[in-house]
């Protein structure tokens, strides 16, 4: 999740070196979130939450190990082998960001501390190809709860569930994001009765989505202006915008079923949007913006699990992969994202390394899998950024990364689902 703000055409800022603010994440007593800082001598307990320095003799702390393990094996760890240990973090690192309200803080540190519908969303496809579909239906809880009642999506909210924490301007693509989780979840729950349950909870807030992005659609089939992943206004319309509304419209018109809704005037806006976004964005190699906004590594959003893979777009993420690798091998956002270009963003890699698996190309997933992984925290969590230096940086665990890398290895594993593409 991007949080600082991009000054564009301002000169690149080189060599940065960033403090990292948090090492790992875990709960008291009490049950309350607490950071673990990055210096300090404590790991965890292997396949836990629990720090070693903790006293095991203690029955609360045998039960939350206990706790933590049962849980793991409830579901499934992708990525058996070299990248199981991530991947037990990340699922670990979730579980304690995700309250028993279902507020999923995107990581515990400041202006992190709350829920984004981005972030939250991939978690919830997250937990849902791995399992763990209570904690994902929690999730929809508290998204139900915060919906907006014309289906535009405030940035982020507070995880008290009273509404936005700032005046940040609305995210439009928080809009498709909820409605890709919501079919994924659909897609992967075994529990016909949580399903229903869910849908019935989740039912206004999808149908109010889609109506939202089939009203963003101007008159040449892309939607309007809004701020993105990037986090910044923005004046012209950007993939990162167009792309998400893509998924979550087709998604829409899948579960219309299930919804009970006639998805007639959803279909035809759909194919309306993915028609302009291939013959706009397209014409031009996918840049961020039109005519030439440079690469953005929100193409990704245009490759499974998104949507089937296509030559053109698989080109253009193989190309952006590319133009977008910093020196220490990971990802910025965006050639016109000009601050702190040294610096590399682990959800852009790893939405890099999903959009790779997705496409077939295994050595190119692990090989950013691999970055992801050997930049870890000391406590293994995975940070926001890696610095100058190679060294994490900035805050973690980040939810946003950590659930695109169990997706990631979920995709190479060849479980995950993909959403049908136009008709």
């Amino acid at each position: 999740m991007v949080v600082v703000i991009a000054v564009l055409g301002m000169a690149p800022t080189r060599g940065t070196i960033l403090e990292l603010r948090a090492g790992g994440v875990t709960t008291g007593p009490s049950g309350a979130v607490k950071t673990v800082p990055p210096t300090a001598p404590d790991r965890f307990v292997d396949g836990t939450s629990v720090l070693d320095s903790a006293d095991r003799s203690d029955p609360s702390v045998a039960e939350r190990i206990r706790s933590d393990r049962s849980w793991l094996r409830s579901g499934s760890v992708p990525g058996a082998g070299e990248f199981r240990g991530m991947a037990e973090r990340a699922l670990l690192d979730l579980r304690v960001l995700t309250s028993d309200t279902g507020a999923l803080m995107a990581a515990p540190v400041t202006a992190w501390r709350h829920v984004w519908p981005r972030d939250a969303s991939f978690a919830i496809a997250a937990y849902s190809v791995t399992g763990h579909h209570a904690e994902a239906a929690d999730v929809f809880g508290f998204l139900s709860r915060v919906a907006p009642a014309d289906g535009r999506w405030e940035a982020r909210y507070r995880t008290d569930g009273s509404g936005p924490p700032d005046d940040r301007p609305q995210q439009l693509d928080g809009s498709g994001w909820v409605l890709w989780a919501l079919w994924t979840f659909v897609h992967t729950a075994p529990d016909d009765e949580l399903v229903d349950d869910v849908v019935s909870a989740m039912r206004p807030a999808a149908v109010a989505s889609a109506d939202a992005i089939v009203e963003s659609l101007g008159d040449d089939g892309l939607p309007e202006a809004s701020s993105d992943y990037w986090e910044k206004s923005e004046e012209k319309v950007t993939l990162g915008i167009a792309a998400p509304l893509s998924v979550g419209l087709r998604a829409a018109v899948d579960l219309a079923g299930v919804l009970d809704v006639d998805p007639a005037r959803w279909r035809s806006a759909s194919d309306r949007l993915d028609e302009a976004v291939d013959e706009t964005f397209g014409a031009h190699g996918y840049p961020r913006t039109l005519p030439d906004g440079g690469d953005d590594a929100a193409v990704t959003f245009l490759a499974p699990p998104f949507a089937p893979v296509s030559d053109p777009v698989s080109a253009a993420v193989e190309d952006a992969e590319r133009s977008l690798r910093v020196p220490n091998g990971g990802h910025r956002p965006g050639e016109v994202w000009t601050k702190d270009v040294g610096v590399a963003w682990t959800p852009e890699t790893a939405m890099f390394a999903l959009a790779l698996a997705g496409q077939g190309d295994r050595e190119g997933a692990e090989r950013l899998l691999t970055f992801l992984d050997e930049h870890r925290t000391p406590q293994g969590s995975l940070p926001e950024k890696v610095d100058a230096r190679a060294d994490p940086a900035s805050v973690a665990p980040l939810a946003w990364t950590s659930s695109l890398v169990l997706l990631t290895l979920t995709a190479l594993d060849g479980e995950l689902p993909v959403v049908p593409g136009p008709d």
